[in-house]
Protein backbone atom coordinates (compact mmCIF):
# COMPACT_ATOMS: atom_id res chain seq x y z
CA UNK A 1 0.00 0.00 0.00
CA UNK A 2 1.01 3.30 -1.15
CA UNK A 3 2.61 5.44 2.19
CA UNK A 4 0.09 6.05 4.84
CA UNK A 5 -1.87 9.44 4.58
CA UNK A 6 -1.89 11.41 8.08
CA UNK A 7 -4.90 11.69 9.75
CA UNK A 8 -5.37 15.44 9.93
CA UNK A 9 -5.37 15.14 5.69
CA UNK A 10 -8.75 15.33 6.38
CA UNK A 11 -9.26 18.90 7.41
CA UNK A 12 -7.53 20.33 3.88
CA UNK A 13 -8.66 17.87 1.58
CA UNK A 14 -12.25 17.15 -0.88
CA UNK A 15 -14.84 15.58 0.69
CA UNK A 16 -14.63 11.77 -0.15
CA UNK A 17 -18.49 11.50 -0.08
CA UNK A 18 -20.74 14.61 -1.99
CA UNK A 19 -22.93 15.93 0.23
CA UNK A 20 -26.15 14.58 0.46
CA UNK A 21 -27.94 17.88 1.79
CA UNK A 22 -31.71 17.42 1.54
CA UNK A 23 -33.46 18.88 -0.78
CA UNK A 24 -37.46 19.53 -1.67
CA UNK A 25 -39.21 18.83 -5.01
CA UNK A 26 -37.53 22.26 -6.44
CA UNK A 27 -34.53 21.16 -5.74
CA UNK A 28 -34.06 23.82 -2.96
CA UNK A 29 -31.99 22.90 0.13
CA UNK A 30 -34.01 23.06 3.14
CA UNK A 31 -32.07 25.48 5.02
CA UNK A 32 -32.40 27.76 2.18
CA UNK A 33 -35.89 27.15 1.97
CA UNK A 34 -36.84 28.24 5.37
CA UNK A 35 -34.50 30.96 5.43
CA UNK A 36 -36.10 32.27 2.29
CA UNK A 37 -39.63 31.89 3.97
CA UNK A 38 -38.45 33.56 6.71
CA UNK A 39 -37.36 36.41 4.76
CA UNK A 40 -40.34 36.37 2.64
CA UNK A 41 -42.88 39.18 3.71
CA UNK A 42 -45.83 37.02 2.23
CA UNK A 43 -45.12 34.11 4.22
CA UNK A 44 -48.72 33.64 4.69
CA UNK A 45 -48.89 32.09 1.13
CA UNK A 46 -47.04 28.79 2.62
CA UNK A 47 -49.83 28.20 4.86
CA UNK A 48 -47.66 29.23 8.01
CA UNK A 49 -50.83 30.25 10.33
CA UNK A 50 -53.67 28.31 8.36
CA UNK A 51 -54.30 25.16 9.76
CA UNK A 52 -56.47 22.23 8.38
CA UNK A 53 -59.50 20.09 9.86
CA UNK A 54 -56.93 18.29 11.74
CA UNK A 55 -54.67 20.52 12.82
CA UNK A 56 -51.92 20.59 10.77
CA UNK A 57 -50.25 23.24 9.08
CA UNK A 58 -48.78 23.31 5.82
CA UNK A 59 -44.25 23.41 5.78
CA UNK A 60 -44.01 22.27 2.34
CA UNK A 61 -46.57 20.63 -0.23
CA UNK A 62 -46.61 17.17 0.45
CA UNK A 63 -45.38 17.93 4.07
CA UNK A 64 -48.04 18.74 7.58
CA UNK A 65 -46.89 19.14 10.64
CA UNK A 66 -48.59 19.69 14.00
CA UNK A 67 -47.49 20.38 17.85
CA UNK A 68 -48.93 18.49 20.00
CA UNK A 69 -46.78 19.84 23.28
CA UNK A 70 -44.89 23.58 22.47
CA UNK A 71 -41.65 23.54 23.70
CA UNK A 72 -39.62 26.16 25.60
CA UNK A 73 -36.61 28.64 24.12
CA UNK A 74 -35.68 29.29 20.60
CA UNK A 75 -35.93 26.74 17.82
CA UNK A 76 -33.37 24.92 16.23
CA UNK A 77 -31.10 26.45 13.58
CA UNK A 78 -28.95 25.17 10.54
CA UNK A 79 -26.52 22.69 11.97
CA UNK A 80 -27.73 22.66 15.65
CA UNK A 81 -28.24 19.28 16.97
CA UNK A 82 -31.43 18.30 18.12
CA UNK A 83 -31.65 15.41 20.75
CA UNK A 84 -35.04 13.85 20.58
CA UNK A 85 -36.95 10.77 20.29
CA UNK A 86 -38.88 9.03 17.26
CA UNK A 87 -41.57 6.81 15.77
CA UNK A 88 -42.00 6.41 12.23
CA UNK A 89 -45.66 4.30 10.77
CA UNK A 90 -47.16 3.92 7.87
CA UNK A 91 -49.61 6.71 7.43
CA UNK A 92 -52.25 4.19 5.50
CA UNK A 93 -52.19 1.43 7.53
CA UNK A 94 -50.08 2.63 11.04
CA UNK A 95 -47.69 0.08 11.09
CA UNK A 96 -44.70 1.64 12.98
CA UNK A 97 -41.39 -0.04 10.81
CA UNK A 98 -38.87 2.00 13.35
CA UNK A 99 -38.46 3.71 16.85
CA UNK A 100 -35.69 5.58 17.96
CA UNK A 101 -34.68 6.72 21.45
CA UNK A 102 -32.71 9.59 22.45
CA UNK A 103 -30.94 9.92 18.55
CA UNK A 104 -28.77 13.27 17.77
CA UNK A 105 -29.65 14.86 14.54
CA UNK A 106 -28.35 17.53 12.80
CA UNK A 107 -30.50 19.89 11.00
CA UNK A 108 -29.02 20.22 7.49
CA UNK A 109 -27.23 16.84 7.63
CA UNK A 110 -29.74 15.09 5.82
CA UNK A 111 -29.62 12.07 7.94
CA UNK A 112 -33.16 11.77 7.94
CA UNK A 113 -35.44 12.16 5.39
CA UNK A 114 -36.54 15.52 3.59
CA UNK A 115 -39.86 15.62 5.81
CA UNK A 116 -38.42 14.66 9.40
CA UNK A 117 -35.52 17.04 8.57
CA UNK A 118 -37.98 19.94 8.10
CA UNK A 119 -39.66 19.06 11.40
CA UNK A 120 -36.40 19.55 13.28
CA UNK A 121 -35.95 22.96 12.15
CA UNK A 122 -39.48 23.49 14.33
CA UNK A 123 -38.03 21.71 17.70
CA UNK A 124 -37.63 23.65 20.65
CA UNK A 125 -36.57 21.98 23.83
CA UNK A 126 -39.53 19.76 24.99
CA UNK A 127 -41.21 19.84 22.12
CA UNK A 128 -43.86 16.98 20.94
CA UNK A 129 -45.27 17.33 17.78
CA UNK A 130 -46.47 14.74 14.75
CA UNK A 131 -45.10 15.11 10.91
CA UNK A 132 -46.90 13.24 7.81
CA UNK A 133 -45.04 13.87 4.54
CA UNK A 134 -45.70 12.04 1.19
CA UNK A 135 -43.58 9.51 -0.71
CA UNK A 136 -41.17 12.30 -1.64
CA UNK A 137 -40.24 13.47 1.42
CA UNK A 138 -39.64 10.16 2.81
CA UNK A 139 -37.87 7.33 1.22
CA UNK A 140 -39.09 7.95 -2.24
CA UNK A 141 -39.99 5.25 -5.07
CA UNK A 142 -37.28 3.12 -3.80
CA UNK A 143 -38.19 2.84 -0.24
CA UNK A 144 -35.85 1.09 2.49
CA UNK A 145 -35.12 -2.60 2.98
CA UNK A 146 -35.26 -3.94 6.41
CA UNK A 147 -32.68 -4.56 9.25
CA UNK A 148 -32.28 -7.01 11.32
CA UNK A 149 -29.14 -5.00 13.18
CA UNK A 150 -31.58 -2.34 13.67
CA UNK A 151 -34.91 -3.76 14.05
CA UNK A 152 -36.48 -2.40 11.94
CA UNK A 153 -39.10 -2.88 9.20
CA UNK A 154 -38.97 -2.55 5.39
CA UNK A 155 -40.72 0.88 3.91
CA UNK A 156 -42.72 -0.39 0.26
CA UNK A 157 -42.07 2.26 -2.26
CA UNK A 158 -44.05 5.51 -2.70
CA UNK A 159 -45.20 5.23 0.73
CA UNK A 160 -46.49 8.49 2.75
CA UNK A 161 -45.01 8.07 6.76
CA UNK A 162 -45.63 9.78 9.43
CA UNK A 163 -43.09 10.77 12.29
CA UNK A 164 -44.22 11.25 16.36
CA UNK A 165 -41.05 13.51 17.89
CA UNK A 166 -40.09 14.27 20.90
CA UNK A 167 -37.22 16.56 21.62
CA UNK A 168 -35.67 16.63 24.82
CA UNK A 169 -32.99 19.22 24.23
CA UNK A 170 -31.20 21.23 21.52
CA UNK A 171 -27.61 21.19 21.57
CA UNK A 172 -24.14 22.89 20.34
CA UNK A 173 -25.10 24.91 17.16
CA UNK A 174 -22.14 23.02 15.23
CA UNK A 175 -18.94 20.68 15.60
CA UNK A 176 -16.25 23.10 16.32
CA UNK A 177 -12.94 24.03 18.36
CA UNK A 178 -14.95 25.55 20.74
CA UNK A 179 -16.00 21.81 22.14
CA UNK A 180 -14.27 20.22 24.53
CA UNK A 181 -12.80 16.31 23.39
CA UNK A 182 -15.41 14.97 25.67
CA UNK A 183 -17.96 16.29 24.03
CA UNK A 184 -16.09 15.71 20.32
CA UNK A 185 -16.33 12.26 21.39
CA UNK A 186 -20.09 12.04 22.49
CA UNK A 187 -20.44 14.01 18.64
CA UNK A 188 -18.16 10.84 17.29
CA UNK A 189 -20.18 8.17 19.61
CA UNK A 190 -23.54 9.75 17.89
CA UNK A 191 -22.19 10.02 14.38
CA UNK A 192 -21.03 5.91 13.66
CA UNK A 193 -24.53 5.27 15.26
CA UNK A 194 -25.98 7.20 12.50
CA UNK A 195 -23.56 5.95 10.28
CA UNK A 196 -24.18 2.70 11.19
CA UNK A 197 -28.06 2.78 10.64
CA UNK A 198 -27.48 4.08 7.11
CA UNK A 199 -24.64 0.85 6.38
CA UNK A 200 -27.28 -1.58 8.15
CA UNK A 201 -30.00 -0.41 5.95
CA UNK A 202 -27.63 -0.47 2.21
CA UNK A 203 -27.23 3.50 1.86
CA UNK A 204 -23.90 3.75 1.39
CA UNK A 205 -23.44 7.39 -0.03
CA UNK A 206 -25.28 8.69 4.00
CA UNK A 207 -22.83 5.91 5.38
CA UNK A 208 -19.95 7.31 3.70
CA UNK A 209 -20.89 10.49 4.71
CA UNK A 210 -21.44 10.03 8.54
CA UNK A 211 -18.31 8.12 8.59
CA UNK A 212 -16.43 10.91 7.15
CA UNK A 213 -17.54 13.59 9.61
CA UNK A 214 -16.26 11.10 12.40
CA UNK A 215 -12.53 10.91 10.66
CA UNK A 216 -12.77 14.73 10.10
CA UNK A 217 -13.69 15.66 13.80
CA UNK A 218 -11.85 12.84 16.11
CA UNK A 219 -8.38 13.33 16.50
CA UNK A 220 -7.30 10.46 18.72
CA UNK A 221 -4.66 12.54 19.68
CA UNK A 222 -6.10 15.10 21.49
CA UNK A 223 -6.58 12.20 24.72
CA UNK A 224 -4.08 11.11 26.78
CA UNK A 225 -2.27 8.05 26.10
CA UNK A 226 -4.04 5.55 28.71
CA UNK A 227 -6.99 7.60 29.19
CA UNK A 228 -9.98 5.64 29.03
CA UNK A 229 -11.54 8.18 26.47
CA UNK A 230 -8.19 7.59 24.44
CA UNK A 231 -9.26 3.83 24.21
CA UNK A 232 -12.80 4.95 22.81
CA UNK A 233 -11.81 7.58 20.25
CA UNK A 234 -9.37 4.51 18.75
CA UNK A 235 -11.88 2.27 18.76
CA UNK A 236 -14.42 4.49 17.08
CA UNK A 237 -12.16 6.07 14.58
CA UNK A 238 -11.02 2.32 13.69
CA UNK A 239 -14.84 1.27 13.25
CA UNK A 240 -15.22 4.45 11.84
CA UNK A 241 -12.59 4.07 9.26
CA UNK A 242 -13.38 0.43 7.89
CA UNK A 243 -16.90 0.93 7.39
CA UNK A 244 -15.87 4.05 5.18
CA UNK A 245 -13.53 1.76 3.06
CA UNK A 246 -16.21 -0.83 2.96
CA UNK A 247 -18.93 1.65 1.82
CA UNK A 248 -16.53 3.52 -0.80
CA UNK A 249 -16.10 -0.07 -2.05
CA UNK A 250 -19.71 -0.62 -2.83
CA UNK A 251 -19.53 2.60 -4.43
CA UNK A 252 -17.13 1.76 -6.91
CA UNK A 253 -14.56 4.39 -5.56
CA UNK A 254 -11.73 2.17 -5.06
CA UNK A 255 -8.99 4.91 -4.71
CA UNK A 256 -10.78 6.78 -2.67
CA UNK A 257 -10.96 3.27 -0.13
CA UNK A 258 -7.14 3.40 -0.75
CA UNK A 259 -6.78 6.81 0.81
CA UNK A 260 -8.84 6.17 4.27
CA UNK A 261 -7.19 2.27 4.50
CA UNK A 262 -4.05 4.18 4.80
CA UNK A 263 -5.39 6.81 7.68
CA UNK A 264 -7.15 4.22 9.52
CA UNK A 265 -3.93 1.68 9.21
CA UNK A 266 -2.37 5.44 10.71
CA UNK A 267 -3.64 4.65 13.81
CA UNK A 268 -3.81 0.93 13.89
CA UNK A 269 -0.99 -0.73 11.91
CA UNK A 270 -1.79 -4.07 12.67
CA UNK A 271 -5.63 -4.33 13.01
CA UNK A 272 -7.07 -7.00 11.22
CA UNK A 273 -10.12 -5.72 9.56
CA UNK A 274 -7.92 -2.66 8.27
CA UNK A 275 -4.94 -5.08 6.78
CA UNK A 276 -8.35 -7.23 4.93
CA UNK A 277 -9.56 -4.27 3.19
CA UNK A 278 -6.19 -3.00 2.27
CA UNK A 279 -5.46 -6.31 0.42
CA UNK A 280 -8.59 -6.60 -1.08
CA UNK A 281 -8.31 -2.44 -2.32
CA UNK A 282 -4.74 -3.08 -3.30
CA UNK A 283 -5.89 -5.89 -5.78
CA UNK A 284 -8.64 -4.97 -7.14
CA UNK A 285 -5.99 -2.09 -8.45
CA UNK A 286 -3.59 -4.88 -9.41
CA UNK A 287 -0.91 -3.46 -6.81
CA UNK A 288 0.65 -6.65 -6.05
CA UNK A 289 3.56 -5.76 -4.21
CA UNK A 290 1.09 -3.64 -1.87
CA UNK A 291 -1.13 -6.28 -1.12
CA UNK A 292 1.26 -8.70 -0.40
CA UNK A 293 3.04 -6.75 2.07
CA UNK A 294 -0.36 -6.39 3.87
CA UNK A 295 -1.12 -10.05 3.53
CA UNK A 296 2.34 -10.66 4.84
CA UNK A 297 2.04 -8.81 8.14
CA UNK A 298 -2.11 -10.14 8.24
CA UNK A 299 -0.50 -14.11 7.95
CA UNK A 300 2.61 -13.36 10.01
CA UNK A 301 0.21 -12.17 12.80
CA UNK A 302 -2.69 -14.55 12.38
CA UNK A 303 -1.17 -17.63 10.96
CA UNK A 304 -4.21 -19.65 10.83
CA UNK A 305 -7.02 -17.08 10.44
CA UNK A 306 -9.19 -19.06 7.70
CA UNK A 307 -10.32 -15.98 5.82
CA UNK A 308 -6.79 -14.58 5.49
CA UNK A 309 -5.82 -18.21 3.56
CA UNK A 310 -8.53 -17.91 1.83
CA UNK A 311 -7.73 -14.29 0.42
CA UNK A 312 -3.98 -15.62 0.26
CA UNK A 313 -5.31 -17.56 -2.32
CA UNK A 314 -7.31 -15.88 -3.62
CA UNK A 315 -4.47 -13.10 -4.49
CA UNK A 316 -2.54 -16.06 -6.65
CA UNK A 317 -5.00 -16.82 -8.72
CA UNK A 318 -5.75 -13.00 -9.45
CA UNK A 319 -1.29 -12.72 -10.22
CA UNK A 320 -1.60 -15.41 -12.24
CA UNK A 321 -4.54 -14.35 -14.34
CA UNK A 322 -2.86 -10.82 -14.37
CA UNK A 323 0.07 -12.46 -15.95
CA UNK A 324 -1.71 -14.34 -18.81
CA UNK A 325 -3.51 -10.99 -19.64
CA UNK A 326 -0.31 -9.89 -19.82
CA UNK A 327 1.51 -11.92 -21.82
CA UNK A 328 -1.60 -12.41 -24.37
CA UNK A 329 -1.88 -8.72 -24.87
CA UNK A 330 2.16 -8.17 -25.10
CA UNK A 331 1.90 -11.23 -27.75
CA UNK A 332 -0.72 -9.57 -29.62
CA UNK A 333 1.15 -6.15 -29.93
CA UNK A 334 4.27 -8.03 -30.95
CA UNK A 335 1.91 -9.38 -33.94
CA UNK A 336 0.28 -6.30 -34.51
CA UNK A 337 3.82 -5.02 -34.60
CA UNK A 338 4.86 -7.51 -37.70
CA UNK A 339 2.15 -7.30 -39.40
CA UNK A 340 2.21 -3.73 -40.18
CA UNK A 341 5.35 -4.34 -42.02
CA UNK A 342 5.24 -4.13 -45.70
CA UNK A 343 5.18 -7.85 -47.49
CA UNK A 344 7.66 -8.83 -50.00
CA UNK A 345 6.97 -9.08 -53.27
CA UNK A 346 7.26 -12.61 -55.42
CA UNK A 347 10.31 -13.06 -57.52
CA UNK A 348 8.76 -13.53 -60.73
CA UNK A 349 7.05 -10.29 -60.58
CA UNK A 350 10.15 -8.10 -59.84
CA UNK A 351 10.82 -8.18 -63.79
CA UNK A 352 7.73 -7.05 -64.79
CA UNK A 353 7.10 -4.49 -62.09
CA UNK A 354 10.60 -3.45 -63.05
CA UNK A 355 9.77 -3.01 -67.03
CA UNK A 356 6.31 -0.90 -65.87
CA UNK A 357 8.05 1.22 -63.41
CA UNK A 358 10.77 2.04 -65.97
CA UNK A 359 7.85 2.51 -69.12
CA UNK A 360 5.64 4.90 -66.52
CA UNK A 361 8.98 6.40 -66.08
CA UNK A 362 9.68 7.48 -69.40
CA UNK A 363 6.36 8.46 -69.89
CA UNK A 364 5.91 10.99 -67.15
CA UNK A 365 9.71 12.10 -67.20
CA UNK A 366 9.94 15.79 -68.27
CA UNK A 367 12.18 16.75 -71.65
CA UNK A 368 15.26 18.19 -70.63
CA UNK A 369 15.97 21.94 -70.99
CA UNK A 370 18.93 22.60 -73.77
CA UNK A 371 21.74 24.04 -72.01
CA UNK A 372 22.79 27.40 -73.62
CA UNK A 373 25.55 27.57 -75.51
CA UNK A 374 28.22 28.86 -74.01
CA UNK A 375 29.37 32.45 -74.49
CA UNK A 376 31.78 33.10 -77.85
CA UNK A 377 35.23 33.81 -76.26
CA UNK A 378 37.94 35.96 -78.16
CA UNK A 379 41.88 35.56 -77.65
CA UNK A 380 43.01 37.46 -75.31
CA UNK A 381 45.83 39.48 -77.32
CA UNK A 382 49.54 39.22 -76.23
CA UNK A 383 51.39 41.72 -74.71
CA UNK A 384 54.81 42.93 -76.39
CA UNK A 385 58.07 42.07 -75.21
CA UNK A 386 59.63 44.74 -73.49
CA UNK A 387 63.11 45.08 -74.80
CA UNK A 388 65.91 44.22 -72.36
CA UNK A 389 67.89 46.91 -70.91
CA UNK A 390 71.67 46.76 -71.90
CA UNK A 391 74.12 46.59 -68.70
CA UNK A 392 76.58 49.28 -68.56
Amino acid sequence: MSEAVAMSSYDNDEPIVEDVTAKNFEGIDAADWHRKRDEDADAAAFGDDELDAEGYRVLMPGVRYKEVRKGTGPQAEYKQAVICTWTGALTETGEIFETCKRKMLRVGDADVPPGLELALRQQQDGTKCVCKAEWRFAYGDVGRPASDDEKTKSVPPNSAVTWTIETHRLWYKECDDTMTPGEMLYDARNKKVLGNEHFHHENWKKAGANYQEVLKGLNVWNYEEGDPDRVEAEEIYIHCGNNLVYALMKMDEWLKAEKAVCDVLTVAPDDKKSLYRATQVAMHLSKWPEADAALKIAMETWPNHKQFRDLYETLREHKRKYRERKAKMSAKMSKNLFNSAPKPKPAEDDESDRTRTRTRTRRTRRPRRPRPPPPATRPRPRRPRRPRCAVM
